[in-house]
């Protein structure tokens, strides 16, 4: 598997080592596993498709070494007594009761689930693509395993993978699904380079802005110590509008963050932008988005009488660049404002440190 440059927008290129590396942050997998983050994989991207590889066989044997997980599905068969509901029209269209048959439709207990197909696909892919000839050999035959269970051979899609949702009674197959989706995941920016016809950049641009998004998100999840909280976007922040007529709150705009860090003694507002982080102005001069630097500030603004940290709230801008640096700050009316880069085309050691330094010196 080659770790060479995938196109996110226009000329821009971003290792798929890196791009592996965020998909390792926003999984679910590495906020699970501190075995994980402890480990070599992070430092050592390009060896993380194996790792994750090996998480998922390991997770696999334990699995089938008890019974593999069942679902109910949905299933309609011509049987010879009643199962289920009549399927009156067949019946009848059929003429079936004649022949002493009868269709049915009823629901079944079958490995062949989703979860099962997900895990099935992940070993199907790290059979495929792992280095180490005794790991491909282990994913290759777990694969027939599944298979032998009933578990269909068709591959699900990331889009599938994503959607699965399991019960309180299912986290027995967590381990393996979340290190199978997230297989999944890196497999499909691998088998895309070189394959760039047809592809549209604003598609490449949103999937990789919603990935950068979600990795700061996770990323911070799994490091920060304990008394510090990750909020995603789903704070919202009102203006703090007094003697406000009737109508304003019906064409004010909510103000919703992207990440909201937080300990017993801070409040850091993070606002990720997938942008260039300088653009020339009318004069040819580099500066910031006015746009982004007043959406931060107004961000900041807001929390003004909300609760003790809103007089000290921090702002983040963090941009993801290649091969580009920006670090500058400052106080702004009691508040500190970083305006900040991290470069995806840089280490994986780079990367972490960058992230880290948003809480530690912001």
């Amino acid at each position: 598997m080659t770790s060479a440059g995938v196109i996110t927008s226009g000329s821009t290129a971003i290792p798929v080592r890196n791009l592996w590396l965020l998909m390792l942050y926003a999984s679910r997998l590495f906020q699970r596993d501190q075995d994980l983050r402890k480990g070599s994989a992070e430092t050592n991207p390009d060896e993380l498709f194996d790792v994750v590889a090996e998480i998922l066989v390991v997770a696999t044997e334990r699995r089938l070494q008890r019974s593999l997980g069942r679902q109910y599905r949905s299933r309609s068969d011509t049987l010879t007594r009643v199962r289920g509901q009549i399927d009156v029209l067949t019946t009848e269209s059929k003429m079936l009761l004649a022949q002493g048959r009868v269709a049915c439709t009823f629901d079944e207990l079958s490995v062949d689930n989703l979860r099962n197909r997900v895990v099935r696909t992940g070993l199907v892919l790290a059979a495929r693509h792992v280095k180490d000839l005794g790991l491909e050999r282990r994913a290759r035959g777990l694969a027939d395993v599944l298979a032998q269970y009933g578990v269909s051979s068709g591959l699900v899609t990331q889009r599938e993978a994503a959607h699965l949702t399991l019960g309180r009674n299912e986290q027995d197959d967590a381990e393996a699904i979340d290190a199978a989706r997230l297989l999944i995941d890196m497999a499909i920016p691998a088998e895309d380079v070189g394959e760039r016809t047809g592809r549209a950049p604003e598609r490449e641009a949103a999937r990789i802005r919603a990935l950068y998004e979600a990795a700061v998100r996770g990323f911070y999840r799994a490091v920060l110590p304990e008394g510090w909280t990750v909020a995603a976007g789903e704070v919202h922040h009102h203006w703090p509008a007094i003697d406000a007529s009737s109508g304003l709150a019906t064409v004010l705009p909510i103000m919703k963050t992207d990440t909201l860090l937080e300990s017993p003694s801070r409040r850091i507002i993070v606002e990720t932008k997938f942008a260039d982080a300088l653009k020339p102005n009318q004069f040819g001069a580099a500066k910031l988005s006015r746009d982004h630097v007043f959406q931060l500030y107004a961000y900041v603004q807001s929390q003004h009488g909300k609760d003790a940290l809103s007089t000290t709230a921090e702002g983040v801008l963090l941009y993801p660049v290649v091969g580009q640096h920006l670090d500058e700050s400052a106080t702004i009316q009691g508040h500190r404002y970083r305006f900040l880069t991290v470069d995806l085309a840089g280490s994986a050691a780079a990367i972490r440190e960058t992230l880290l330094s948003v809480p530690r010196n912001v």
